[in-house]
């Protein structure tokens, strides 16, 4: 009963020190930069410069004599999925939380943005297997009910397993929705057949989560290093030349191979650290997306 008392107090405490941002987003970003189901006729105006001919309505323009264009406008009502991972190297972080501490906030801002705005909002847990599923809702409580599903959440020993969580959500999902992948991106391959197939039907998000010391490793002498997801233990010398150079090629690397991924697959990326203000990261995708869509 403690515990469950616990995890209530810790959901009430992020949905409170998320709400200014879900304001500003539910405001103006989150309507603005994701599309509806799809899209229905409103009316028709006359042609202006710059308009796309394709939207030309030929019965109507030989009909008035002058060129017409229709109008259509979006459906509002979305249906999103968080996809979370909960794999073991998400328990790590060197500054104030881990980086599935921060993950638990960036979901409750997304949750509670889409149910604020009307939508649906579900979740997908995944590890090496997928680990939990919510169907899409609407509403506080079930908002709520998600992030405190990912603060329960335990990290598996291995590696997160992409292909499978999206085979999962194939399978859960039978129409066009908004899809966040949110993760360490360690599994990230340079390509995935699946993910750009999901892509093609879903609109999906990739959100990285990283810890500045993933990044950056400080000089700090020899240290017993241990990788969460093999157990694999190591000795190491943070100080040497050598070895910060070998950390940076491998960091480079990987974080090479997560934006080719996401590039080759047609998945928007934005990547969050754990010290940064999380106002900070999102607002530059949303102006990002806004200007994409523009053009």
């Amino acid at each position: 009963m403690g515990s469950r008392r616990a995890a209530l107090a810790q959901v009430r405490r992020i949905e409170i020190y998320t709400r200014r941002l879900v304001e500003q987003l539910v405001g103006g970003d989150y309507k603005s930069v994701f599309r509806g189901r799809g899209v229905e006729f409103s009316d028709f105006r006359e042609y202006m410069e710059g308009d796309d001919p394709r939207t030309i309505d030929w019965n109507v323009t030989a009909r008035t004599g002058y060129p017409h264009v229709k109008i259509m406008t979006e459906e509002r009502e979305l249906s999103a999925l968080l996809m979370v991972d909960t794999s073991a190297s998400l328990g790590f972080g060197s500054v104030v939380m881990t980086k599935a501490e921060r993950v638990a906030e960036i979901s409750a801002v997304l949750a509670l943005s889409a149910v604020r705005s009307g939508d649906r909002i579900g979740l997908l847990t995944f590890g090496s297997e997928v680990t939990g599923y919510i169907p899409p809702g609407k509403g506080r409580r079930h908002a709520l009910g998600i992030v405190g599903r990912i603060l329960e959440a335990e990290g598996t020993g291995r590696a997160a397993h992409l292909d499978r969580a999206l085979s999962y959500t194939g399978r859960m999902l039978h129409r066009r929705s908004l899809l966040f992948l949110i993760s360490d991106f360690r599994f990230a391959p340079k390509t995935s057949t699946l993910l750009r197939a999901t892509a093609a039907r879903h609109d999906v998000v990739g959100i990285n989560v990283y810890d500045p010391r993933e990044v950056h490793f400080p000089p700090l002498g020899r240290m017993r290093l241990a990788d969460p997801e093999t157990g694999r233990e190591s000795v190491v010398n943070t100080s040497s030349r050598r070895w910060r150079r070998e950390f940076a090629r491998r960091v480079a690397e990987r974080r090479e191979r997560m934006k080719e991924l996401c590039s080759s697959s047609g998945v928007d990326l934005v990547s969050v650290s754990t010290a940064e203000d999380l106002v900070v990261p999102l607002r530059r995708f949303f102006a990002l997306r806004r200007r994409r869509r523009r053009h």
